[in-house]
């Protein structure tokens, strides 16, 4: 469901190329290079996976999004792609102050915490959403908060984050903003 942002096509709304990878992250306000490089990540790490051929082609395919389950993330999303609560909630045991939110440092916490052994693909990739998201939604006190999480997980933050940029509203330069 979070990854439907990403498809721009309405006549092919099942996939999702680079090119649109690349024009979601521009949506959003980042920059041309944090924007390539996304789309590149994305398309690598999500593609393969999502593929019926040997040698897979560049989309992902949306229908079979599950498969992209990657191990070091939080096991918010079990292997069906269904979300779970309970391991949505294990998140905010890194939340030290109880702020209903994470600083970066604790997020980094998360990371080493949920890191499996000798998976480096997916603890990178872990790192790459994390990391985009708190540049993307952290407030103006530097905290993810929780109800952006748990948007973000619906994909309706990435809607209404785009409809913010679109009247005027600008992602800082320091946060990978293209001003």
């Amino acid at each position: 469901q979070h990854v439907s942002f990403f498809s721009r096509s309405t006549s092919h709304a099942a996939l999702i190329y680079p090119w649109e990878t690349y024009a979601s992250f521009r949506a959003l306000e980042f920059n041309t290079l944090i924007s390539l490089v996304s789309a590149l990540d994305f398309t690598l790490h999500v593609g393969y996976p999502t593929s019926e051929q040997v040698v897979p082609g560049c989309p992902v395919y949306v229908e079979r999004i599950a498969r992209a389950k990657h191990g070091s993330d939080t096991g918010s999303y079990d292997r069906n792609g269904e979300f779970g609560e309970v391991d949505f909630g294990r998140i905010w045991d890194f939340d030290n102050e109880k702020k209903d939110g994470l600083y970066f440092s604790e997020i980094v916490n998360m990371w080493i915490a949920n890191r499996n052994m000798f998976d480096v693909a997916g603890f990178l990739f872990q790192v790459f959403l994390w990391g985009s998201f708190w540049l993307l939604a952290a407030d103006g006190e530097r905290i993810l908060r929780k109800e952006d999480v748990r948007r973000l997980y619906d994909g309706s933050i990435f809607y209404e984050i785009e409809e913010r940029r679109r009247k005027g509203e600008r992602l800082p330069w320091w946060r990978g903003g293209a001003s």
